[in-house]
């Protein structure tokens, strides 16, 4: 055993206090993993291991603390990809079942995306009949069975627009809350107390925003998850957080999730926002996040391959992976470093040569098998959870050296760098550093906040064109989600 091999990397101690990034495991990534436990090391043979793997499949499986290659103590991992029949879940979902709860946190997504999408086969005719409820019975279950944190099983707006209203029969926002809030008073009535629940606020715009939190926050839930124009368009945010303190709605809520969020200014903007509420109002307040785009990018070959950080970009960079046949065999080193990249030769990936048959017994374009693309998805994980970290070190090296106040900031063009302080951190990062701590120390946060409007409206970026089609009040999650 080489010790290179030998060695793990503990991301979790470079986070700090740092918003807490959640990877959104994958099913097909979870597959991978919880069969090779369940068989005992038989679902992958051992001539398709690495040789670099001495502690084998499980290596990948990054939280577990004695075994991974890399271990990150968080994750996310959504009922609508999951095992919802308790006979089997433990066998099929083992990677987030049988783990070392002292170590890891989960936060399990209730899956009202694959809900709205009809993925999980819901009764929409008769919402709150037995087959409904036999739906959120298993839902409810495997929440808390699976997971420390859960969202409430919320029926977002999209489910109502002119793509899915044929699919689930919900005509308007109202059907939404209307829905949201029956399944809420369902969980309510029916948990047992096994995991903690996060109250899910969505919304098209301020207004509706404003309508969905009356009618739902006084459910007696342990936190809460920002959906909708809530979670990306941080002037809503930080309004609705200044509201919540206002109201005693943070007092005792220990954990806020962020949906759907994958960019590295974001995990900069939540590090602050997070610091901000614990110095001020919970001590114990957590901001989390979650991102699918390290499993996602790898069905089209993608791989992180670089981390880019200057006042222009600041970002994890894909590209295309190496996939050619004439590399079977090949000892050359992978040329992406990771944790597990470090591990790998040119043959762990390009498995299959000309001629070789896949398990279709067909001989395929790509020299990747299965295998190859849950080896990726790892890499991609490894790098992904590296470059939230690193924005977040260098903001807080950047910001002990400029606190530029939003008053003097200009909206500028995409080639005009002319404003730029650091040669590290984008401009509007290090403003809203300054503009954060204002809001919250001011006698008049909404004031504060009203009048960094324009700056505000700057940050939100493709996030919020996604989620809100660009303001017009028709929410587009499809492209969100699939974006990562």
């Amino acid at each position: 055993m080489t010790e290179q091999n030998s060695t793990q990397e503990h991301l979790g101690e470079k986070s700090r206090d740092f918003a807490v990034f959640l990877p959104a495991i994958s099913n097909f990534f979870n597959t991978f993993i919880s069969k090779q436990r369940v068989t005992k090391g038989a679902h992958i043979p051992t001539e398709r291991i690495p040789e670099g793997f001495d502690r084998g499949v499980e290596g990948l499986n990054f939280i577990n603390p004695e075994e991974g290659y890399f271990t990150y103590p968080t994750a996310l991992y959504s009922a609508g990809h999951a095992c919802l029949d308790m006979e089997k879940v433990a066998d099929r979902d083992s990677m987030c079942v049988n783990r070392d709860r002292k170590f890891s946190t989960i936060v399990g997504d209730s899956g009202g995306y694959q809900l709205g999408k009809g993925v999980i086969k819901f009764d929409w005719k008769d919402f709150e009949g037995t087959k409904a409820n036999a739906v959120r019975s298993n839902i409810l279950n495997w929440l808390e069975l699976t997971s420390d944190w859960s969202m409430t099983l919320d029926v977002p707006t999209w489910a109502a627009d002119d793509l899915n209203s044929p699919k689930t029969g919900l005509n308007s926002f109202q059907d939404c809350l209307d829905g949201t809030i029956y399944n809420n008073k369902f969980f309510q009535k029916n948990r047992l107390g096994q995991t903690k629940f996060l109250n899910v606020l969505q919304g098209d715009d301020w207004e509706t925003a404003q309508i969905w939190y009356d009618n739902v926050k006084d459910f007696e839930f342990e936190g809460w998850a920002m959906g909708g124009i809530n979670m990306c368009d941080m002037e809503v945010m930080l309004k609705r957080l200044i509201i919540m303190r206002d109201e005693k709605k943070l007092d005792g809520k220990d954990w806020m999730h962020v949906l759907g969020t994958s960019q590295l200014d974001w995990a900069c903007f939540l590090t602050q926002v997070q610091r901000q509420v614990r110095k001020h109002i919970n001590e114990k307040f957590t901001i989390s996040f979650d991102s699918a785009s390290a499993f996602l990018s790898t069905a089209n070959g993608l791989v992180y391959t670089q981390n880019t950080f200057t006042p222009s970009r600041f970002s994890f960079i894909m590209d295309k992976a190496p996939d050619d046949k004439k590399l079977k065999g090949s000892d050359i080193q992978f040329p992406f470093d990771s944790a597990i990249g470090r591990r790998l030769k040119m043959k762990d990936v390009c498995w299959y040569g000309a001629g070789d048959l896949n398990k279709n017994n067909k001989e395929g374009k790509t020299s990747w098998d299965s295998f190859s693309y849950v080896l990726m998805m790892a890499h991609n994980v490894y790098n992904q959870i590296r470059a939230v970290q690193t924005a977040n070190d260098l903001n807080d090296i950047e910001m002990l050296k400029y606190q530029p106040q939003v008053g003097h900031w200009r909206k500028t063009k995409g080639s005009d760098t002319t404003d730029e302080f650091s040669e590290y951190v984008p401009r509007n990062i290090l403003y809203f550093n300054t503009l954060v701590n204002e809001v919250f120390t001011s006698e008049k946060p909404m004031d504060v906040i009203n009048n960094a409007s324009s700056f505000l409206a700057d940050i939100r970026g493709t996030r919020w064109q996604r989620a809100t089609g660009g303001g017009k009040g028709k929410n587009n999650f499809s492209s969100l989600f699939e974006g990562g």
